[in-house]
């Protein structure tokens, strides 16, 4: 029998100190291009009373929640996904604020997805949600904010394809289909099964533009001219305004400058119902899933007491860690600062001094002597040591330039006492307890 304590169950995974910095630099960046836009972060349980995802519809089935129980024997479920949480909490703690609500998050969320290929179980989102809002200008603000952090986190080729859902329900509502041959419909369309769409379709008692314009929709997909394409005669008021919106979020996202990123697929039909109008996901090379998915879910709010426009975007880290591959940043080098007997007081002045500055630096805290320190800088790809003996004296070793310095703590340092250096001396630097800092080349 396997030791089941040495292994992670199916579908989530540790992560290692190489490819957690990277993921948290991911992280960071997306962050900082989400608050530039004016959108704050909040936090929401790890996990939800199983009430609060009942009904939303979409992709998360009850069968891939996490689900357990209180003390009270009341059924609880591991945060399956954030917009609902983040609906709730707006919808029962904000509602009276001035709208738009603009919210951003990071955190993981958990399902219990078959784990074939590149699911898991626990993974990592980084999303948006823009409360209070019907304008085709609150789409556009999304998607173009998920195309600015795509593009700042290092991809550069990838298509972010937008679909109506709105306008497959006009369709529907036109042909008068009940619930059950809608939903036979739209997996036909989704898995573009020409045979399957076209049994359903000659059945209709409705227009043949109509009858052609759904068979024809799995493979509406392009630029502008696809709308176009779809304004046939007899198109209902619905479906015509559902066009209508998705043509505005097209001219706006031009005016951003993302043209060349955008494609129009009116075939993409997944979680109808969840998604009211607009819906998107964003494709790159080297991966098999959408690395970012969203869409206008105007009906969510409403479930808890505070009917609103709504659309977000989440983009997937760990799919985004998978597109960068060796693109990714392997971080900054850190020092090593090795102390010689009776050299640990400077040495951690030293180290204290640097850290404020923003350099990465490890304390030697082997056993072993220089040589032993020197080695153990090869082994972890320190970037620089410093060498600190009793008297002052500093050798620094760059191993990048191959070179080795001599000077001493106070001369890297740049000590100054305080009425020799004044705090508009234009250097540039901070200056606390006396220090005057400088810049150095081993951080």
């Amino acid at each position: 029998m396997s030791d089941w304590k040495l292994h992670t169950p199916n579908g989530v995974n540790d992560i290692l100190p190489e490819e957690c910095s990277i993921k948290k630099e991911i992280e960071s960046t997306i962050w900082s291009v989400f608050t530039s836009i004016g959108y704050k972060e909040v936090e929401t349980p790890s996990f939800e009373y199983y009430d609060c995802y009942i009904g939303t519809g979409g992709q998360i089935s009850q069968e891939t929640m996490f689900k357990f129980f209180d003390e009270q024997g009341r059924i609880l479920t591991l945060r399956s996904d954030f917009t609902t949480s983040i609906a709730r909490m707006a919808a029962t703690k904000e509602a009276d604020k001035v709208m738009p609500l603009r919210y951003m998050y990071t955190g993981n969320v958990f399902r219990a997805e078959q784990t074939q290929g590149a699911r898991r179980r626990e993974f990592t989102q980084s999303g948006i949600e823009l409360i209070g809002s019907y304008s085709p200008a609150a789409d556009a603000e999304v998607i173009s904010a998920a195309i600015e952090a795509i593009m700042a986190v290092g991809i550069e080729d990838f298509s972010m394809e937008i679909g109506q859902v709105a306008f497959f329900n006009g369709l529907v509502e036109q042909a008068g289909l009940d619930e059950a041959l809608t939903e036979k419909l739209r997996e036909r369309i989704d898995s573009k099964d020409s045979v399957g769409i076209k049994t359903i379709v000659n059945k209709l008692d409705i227009d043949d533009d109509i009858k052609n314009l759904m068979i024809e929709l799995p493979y509406l997909f392009g630029d502008l001219n696809t709308i176009e394409k779809a304004y046939v005669n007899g198109l209902n008021e619905t479906s015509k305004l559902a066009l209508d919106n998705l043509k505005r979020i097209y001219e706006l996202l031009c005016l951003y400058g993302f043209e060349k990123y955008i494609s129009i697929d009116l075939g993409m039909l997944q979680s109808i119902d969840y998604y009211t109008g607009s819906i998107f996901k964003c494709y790159t090379h080297g991966v098999g899933f959408p690395i970012c998915a969203g869409g206008r879910y105007d009906k969510l709010m409403g479930r808890f007491g505070a009917p609103k426009g709504a659309v977000g975007v989440a983009i997937g880290i760990n799919r985004i860690m998978t597109a960068l591959g060796r693109k990714a940043s392997e971080g900054v080098s850190a020092s090593l600062i090795f102390a010689e007997k009776n050299a640990e007081g400077i040495a951690y002045e030293l180290a204290y001094n640097l850290r404020v500055n923003g350099c990465l630096v490890e304390m030697y805290i082997g056993d072993g002597d220089y040589r032993d320190a020197e080695e153990y800088s090869n082994r972890t790809d320190i970037g620089c040591m410093l060498r600190v003996f009793p008297d002052g004296k500093l050798q620094i070793k760059d191993f990048t330039k191959q070179e080795i310095i001599e000077t001493t703590a106070n001369a890297f340092l740049g000590y100054y006492e305080d009425d020799c250096c004044d705090d508009d001396c234009g250097c540039g630097h901070d200056h606390h307890d006396g220090h005057h800092h400088h810049d150095c080349d081993c951080c």
